[in-house]
C-alpha cells in the first residue's frame, strides 16, 4: 500500500470506494513539479465547465471561491469532485475537488447577497470526507424559507454529496443521474508481510487503550471499527430523513441500502423529487429570482 493510499484510508469516508484509489494515484504522482501544472490545468477546465453551465455573462460571486452569479440573479454553487473538509493538496491537484469550508462560505455569501434571488447546487460528486458535512447540511437546510435552494444532479450524487443535496429544498436529477450510496466506509491497513525494503512496521499499544489500534482481522477489532462507522451513518441517515421528509427507517430500507439508484428510480424511491434537465432547473430558478426582484421593488 502506498503512503498516499495509507493516508487516505486512515479515516472514515462517505464516498464511493473506487475513488479512494483514484485520489491516492493523484497524490502519488506528485513528482517533478507536475502537481502544480495539473492544478492549473484542472482549474482551467473546471472554470470553463462552470462558465458553460452558468452562461457567458456570469461572474464569480463577490468573495466566493466557487459560486457564480448569473445576470438572472441565480447563484450557481458547484459541488463537484471529491469533498474534503478544507482546501488541501488534493483539491488543488485535481482542480475539481471541493472544500466543505469554502462551500459553507460561498453559501453564506449567496444567502446574504441581495443580488441572489435563488441558489442552484450543481452536483456531480462521488462524496468525500464526512468531516464538516453534517454542519454544512444543517446550513443548507436552514436556508429553507429564506431563499429557494435546488440541488440538480448532473452526474453522480453519492454519499457525502447526497448528504448535502438531500438538505436542499428540492432535489432533481437528470435521467441518468446516479443518486444515493448512503453509508460510511473505512479501509484499515494492516501490514502482514515485509515491504519492498524488507522492513515491517509493528505497533504496540498501551495497556489501557486496545481500541486505539483495533485489529480489523479480529471480531472485536472489526466490531470497534464498525461502531465508529455506524455512529457517523446514524447522523447521515437522520439528516437525509429530515431533508427528504421521511423516517430513518425508510431511508435505511428504501434508499438503496448503500447502493445507488438512477434517475426515475431514485424519484420513485423518494430520494429525489423529479427528473428534469439542467436548463429546466435553471429556468425555474431564474423565474424565482425575477419574482424576488419584483417583490423587493414593491416593498420600497
Amino acid at each position: 500500500m502506498t503512503s498516499a493510499l495509507r493516508a487516505l484510508t486512515a479515516e472514515p469516508w462517505a464516498i464511493r470506494p473506487d475513488y479512494l484509489h483514484f485520489m491516492a494515484s493523484l497524490a502519488s504522482l506528485d513528482r517533478d513539479g507536475r502537481a502544480g501544472r495539473r492544478s492549473a490545468e484542472g482549474e482551467d477546465w473546471f472554470r470553463l465547465d462552470l462558465q458553460a453551465a452558468a452562461g457567458p455573462t456570469a461572474q464569480r460571486l463577490d468573495g466566493a471561491r466557487y459560486a457564480m452569479l448569473t445576470r438572472e440573479g441565480v447563484a450557481i454553487v458547484p459541488i463537484v469532485g471529491p469533498i474534503f473538509p478544507r482546501a488541501n493538496l488534493m483539491t488543488e491537484m485535481s482542480g475539481t475537488g471541493c472544500s466543505a469550508a469554502m462551500l459553507a462560505r460561498d453559501l453564506q455569501l449567496a444567502r446574504d447577497s441581495a443580488d441572489v434571488g435563488a441558489i442552484l447546487l450543481m452536483v456531480d460528486s462521488p462524496g468525500g470526507s464526512p468531516t464538516g458535512i453534517n454542519a454544512l447540511a444543517d446550513q443548507i437546510y436552514a436556508m429553507r424559507g429564506r431563499k429557494r435552494v435546488l440541488a440538480h444532479v448532473s452526474g453522480t450524487c453519492a454519499s457525502a454529496a447526497y448528504w448535502l443535496a438531500s438538505a436542499a429544498g428540492e432535489l432533481v436529477t437528470e435521467k441518468t443521474g446516479v443518486v444515493g450510496s448512503i453509508g460510511v466506509v473505512a479501509a484499515i491497513p494492516k501490514q502482514v508481510e515485509p515491504d519492498a525494503s524488507g522492513n515491517m512496521s509493528i505497533e504496540i499499544v498501551s495497556s489501557s487503550a486496545p481500541n486505539k489500534r483495533p485489529d480489523p482481522q479480529t471480531e472485536e477489532g472489526a466490531a470497534e471499527i464498525r461502531s465508529l462507522l455506524d455512529g457517523i451513518e446514524d447522523q447521515f441517515v437522520a439528516d437525509v430523513a429530515r431533508g427528504r421528509k421521511t423516517t430513518p427507517a425508510r431511508v435505511r430500507t428504501d434508499f438503496g441500502a448503500g447502493g445507488v439508484k438512477v434517475g426515475a428510480a431514485a424519484v420513485a424511491a423518494g430520494m429525489a423529487d423529479r427528473v428534469q434537465s439542467y436548463d429546466r432547473s435553471f429556468r425555474e430558478l431564474a423565474q424565482t429570482a425575477a419574482n424576488e426582484r419584483v417583490a423587493r421593488a414593491a416593498q420600497r
